[in-house]
């Protein structure tokens, strides 16, 4: 069953790729998790695939929280 929602999607993906399938809370940083250059890389091709928009790589790098890394991929999609 596939994420309804883009806050939804990361957590996901957080838990299984960063988090070795345990949960992960949406205040937290991709860096938290220790995201990596080749992670991030398979995080925008996750969500391409996913939801259509290309992150900039750059955006896991800061910080921003799940919850608001959402929020800006959200205002990337309405660009599309």
């Amino acid at each position: 069953m596939a994420p309804q929602s883009l806050e939804d999607f990361l957590i996901a993906w957080t838990s299984l790729h960063l988090n070795k399938g345990l949960p992960v809370d949406p205040a937290d940083t991709l860096a938290t998790y220790g995201i990596d250059s080749i992670r991030a890389i398979l995080l925008v091709d996750d969500t391409q695939n996913m939801f259509g928009f290309e992150w900039p790589p750059f955006l896991f790098f800061e910080d921003l929280s799940l919850a608001q890394l959402a929020a800006e991929g959200m205002k990337l999609m309405e660009e599309i």
